[in-house]
This record gives C-alpha cells, structure tokens and sequence, in this order.
C-alpha cells in the first residue's frame, strides 16, 4: 500500500471501484455469452459465487485501505504535516465510499439470476 499521506490516495478508492466494476460486468458479459446457467437456478449459479468472491475482496482491500488511512490520520505517524493529515483523513473517506459501492452493488449477486 502507498504510504497513507501520499496524494494518490485522493484517487485510489474509487479508481479501484471503478476497475472493479468494468471487469465485473465485462466477466458477467462473457460468461453468459460461453456459458449460460439455467435461468431455474436463480442466483444460485457459479457465475454469481465468481463475481461474489471478487466483490468480497475488493470490499476487503478498500476497507483495509480506508482503515489503514484512518488510524495514520489519528496516530500522526512520522513527521506529519497539516496537509498530510488533510490526505489521510480524505483518503479513508475516499477508501470507505468505494468499499460501501462495491458492497452494495456486489451484493445483488444474491438477489438476481446472472444471465437475465
């Protein structure tokens, strides 16, 4: 991980977010183009644990970051300035918003048939 007061942290969460939902989609594109589940199955097909799975450890890491981010702004490890603070406490914010999107975006897996 980058060091919690380094300006990319402004952009990192939902820059992941968005990667994330890029390829969920595209894999869910693809998979139900080769390989259809029967619709009977409901949400209870392979491609859902896969995009699941992904979504549980996207969810993680965001949530590791946001965390990481947040006891650096609290602890003030280093010489930290005003600024890196101002980053560190942003970034957490930023992490924790791409991890609740990817959560709850993620969990409609459980909800829905893959290949309406």
């Amino acid at each position: 991980m980058l060091s919690p007061y380094h300006p990319l942290q402004l952009a990192l969460g939902l820059a992941v977010w968005i990667v994330w939902f890029a390829l969920m989609y595209g894999a869910l594109t693809v998979a139900c183009e080769m390989a259809p589940p029967p619709t009977e199955h409901g949400p209870y097909t392979w491609i859902n644990v896969a995009l699941l799975s992904s979504t549980l450890a996207i969810t993680g890491l965001l949530l590791y970051w946001a965390n990481a981010c947040w006891r650096a702004a609290r602890e003030g490890i280093g010489p930290v300035s005003e600024s890196h603070l101002f980053i560190a406490r942003l970034g957490a914010g930023i992490n924790l918003t791409g991890a609740i999107a990817t959560f709850c975006l993620g969990l409609m897996v459980l909800l829905l048939p893959p290949c309406l």
